[in-house]
């Protein structure tokens, strides 16, 4: 039976970068097998879809600062 990703992560001290010419922006990850093991890997982003996780990180930043009982 094949090795599965379970999920993926965010690759510590590994920044994002954004390609211009591309434009593309790339976010290194690391995919986690349900081995145990781990295979490095990246997401690829349109200019749309960078523009639409920021949009999903705000509201998720803002969520947990208003759990943290501060005000976004």
């Amino acid at each position: 039976m094949p090795v599965r990703a379970t999920h993926a992560t965010l690759s510590a001290g590994r920044d994002a970068v954004y390609d211009p010419k591309a434009r593309q922006g790339s976010v290194p990850i690391e995919f986690n097998l349900d081995d145990g093991s781990t295979v490095d890997g990246a997401l690829i982003l349109t200019s749309a879809e960078v523009e639409w996780l920021h949009q999903q990180i705000s509201r998720l930043v803002d969520a947990h600062e208003r759990a943290l009982g501060g005000t976004p």
